[in-house]
Order: structure tokens, then C-alpha cells, then sequence
């Protein structure tokens, strides 16, 4: 029983940490502070509105975390996102948009605070003390039905807050087309001059860093062949003498072995070579059979 309580805690420990991760990709995108002819919402009023948008590339839950305001005269209010609430899953690159009517009885996305006099909204995490992002606004800036979010000037550059040119709730806030850089360059370059001007000056620079590279290394080459030739040429070793004594042990070694040699060449093809001489005899009583043979006896 204990280990599977300990099985259980340490797969909740480990999602707890993955939701904590993934929770911290989620932002405050845009808002709208005064909406007078704008988004309306499902009841068909129309009011103040935060969108947070999920940045990161897995799904999050961010029931039970917080979205607070902080009013100019430093009071703060939280909202709890109501927890069991299968609306409150982003999936990656999604957007949840926050009614700020100042009721929490309509639902899920309608807060307890409004956003008059605000300056500061926060997004806690579910302890409640964790800061998953900030957003600031200048209550004195505020324009009905213009909202401030996220926003690259260029499409290229990092986005910044700044008043956007029309609200895109639970859209992407990047509405201004991106021109990439060579289009840019093609338009202020129209001629084409400075383009080809651009091209000459890296074609000439690297010939004349080729023809320096091959001067320096040909330079290099003959200084070093200069050196060696400049360098004076070793004597080679003379000759050990020898003494007469030394000279006449040579010799007799060189005819001993010449004798040697001689002798076994004559003695190659014996082995395969039969040799028969006649042998002549002369006649001798001592090695004639008769006289070996004794005698018969006479009676």
C-alpha cells in the first residue's frame, strides 16, 4: 500500500512539474479596456476583455490559475480560473478571451474585476505566487475600441506592446503583412546600381585576397629555397682505412669460402647419379673357391 501511495504522489509530483512547465508559456497577448462598439460576448454585452494566448507547442490547462489588476492607487483583485472546466485546455498556439465585467456568475471567462483605473495585469500561476507574465497599460492612453497587445513593427523584429491597427481577439495580433528584406532591398534599389555595385566590390575583394594569399605563399616559398641553397653542403664521410693485416684476413676468408663453394657443386647431382666401374681381378690361389672346399676322405 505504501508504494503504491508513494507511485501515485511522484506521477502527480511529475505532472504537476510538466502542467508548471507548460503553463509558463501562456502570455497576456491583448486587451481592451474600453469597448464601446467592439467584441461582444455570448450574452451580447459588450465590456472590457483580456486574451491570453498559449505560445508554446504542447496543451495546457490553466484552471486554477490567477489573473489579477492592479489599479492606479496599488489595490490588487484576483480572478481564480474555475478548476473542471474542459474549456479552459489550450492546445498549442490557441487563445482564451476573458470578459472583465466585474460579475463572476456568467461563467468560466467572466472575471470579478473591471479594467477602469488599471495599470498592471498579472497572470499567477495556480500557488498563487509564481508570475507567469505581466502586462502593463497607461490608463491615461486608452481609446474606446482600440486595443494594446503584442506586436512586431516590422513582422521581423521581437513584438513589442503598442495600440493596435484593430482588434483580433482569440486571433494572432500580427495583421500587418511581412516583407522580407530582399523585397525591401528590391524596392528602394529599383535601378538595380547598388546591387551591382555590391556584387563587383565582393567579386574584386576576393580576387585581390587570392592574388595576395598566392604572393605571400610564393615569396614564403623562395625565401626558403634562397635559405637552403645559402646553407653549406655536408662532406660526406671519407672512408675508413684499412689496416694490412685486416686486408689479408679478408682475402683468405673470400678464397676459403670460393673453396667451399667449388666443393659442394660437385657434389650436387651425386645423390641422383649411378656409378658402375669394372673392376678387374687378378687370379690368386687365396681367392679361389677350390681351395675352400676340403677334401673327401679315402678309404
Amino acid at each position: 500500500m505504501r508504494r503504491i501511495l508513494m507511485t501515485i504522489v511522484a506521477i502527480l509530483c511529475v505532472g504537476g512539474a510538466l502542467r508548471a512547465q507548460g503553463v509558463g508559456n501562456v502570455r497576456i497577448n491583448e486587451v481592451l479596456v474600453i469597448n464601446e462598439d467592439n467584441y461582444e460576448d455570448d450574452y451580447g454585452h459588450r465590456s472590457s476583455w483580456i486574451e491570453i494566448f498559449n505560445s508554446g507547442y504542447e496543451a495546457v490547462n490553466v484552471s486554477s490559475c490567477y489573473l489579477a489588476v492592479t489599479k492606479t492607487d496599488g489595490t490588487e483583485t484576483r480572478y481564480v480560473i474555475p478548476d473542471r472546466d474542459p474549456a479552459t485546455a489550450m492546445h498549442a498556439h490557441t487563445y482564451l478571451v476573458f470578459f472583465c465585467e466585474g460579475t463572476d456568475t456568467k461563467g468560466t471567462f467572466y472575471t470579478n474585476f473591471t479594467l477602469d483605473g488599471v495599470k498592471k495585469i498579472t497572470l499567477y500561476n495556480a500557488d498563487g505566487k509564481g508570475v507567469i507574465d505581466e502586462f502593463a497599460i497607461d490608463p491615461a492612453t486608452q481609446r474606446a475600441d482600440v486595443s494594446v497587445g503584442y506586436m512586431s513593427a516590422d513582422g521581423i523584429e521581437a513584438p513589442k506592446i503598442v495600440s493596435l491597427p484593430r482588434t483580433t481577439p482569440n486571433s494572432t495580433n500580427e495583421t500587418i503583412p511581412v516583407v522580407p528584406k530582399s523585397e525591401r532591398f528590391r524596392q528602394k534599389d529599383s535601378s538595380g546600381g547598388v546591387m551591382a555595385l555590391i556584387a563587383m566590390s565582393v567579386v574584386f575583394s576576393a580576387l585581390i585576397l587570392i592574388f595576395l594569399v598566392l604572393k605571400i605563399f610564393g615569396f614564403t616559398m623562395m625565401k626558403l629555397q634562397a635559405r637552403r641553397q645559402a646553407q653549406p653542403d655536408s662532406p660526406a664521410p671519407s672512408p675508413k682505412k684499412q689496416s694490412a693485416s685486416d686486408q689479408v684476413e679478408h682475402e683468405l676468408a673470400a678464397a676459403a669460402l670460393a673453396l667451399k663453394l667449388f666443393q659442394e657443386e660437385l657434389h650436387v647431382n651425386e645423390a641422383t647419379v649411378i656409378t658402375i666401374n669394372r673392376a678387374s681381378r687378378v687370379y690368386s690361389p687365396w681367392s679361389s673357391k677350390i681351395h675352400g672346399i676340403a677334401p673327401m676322405p679315402r678309404r
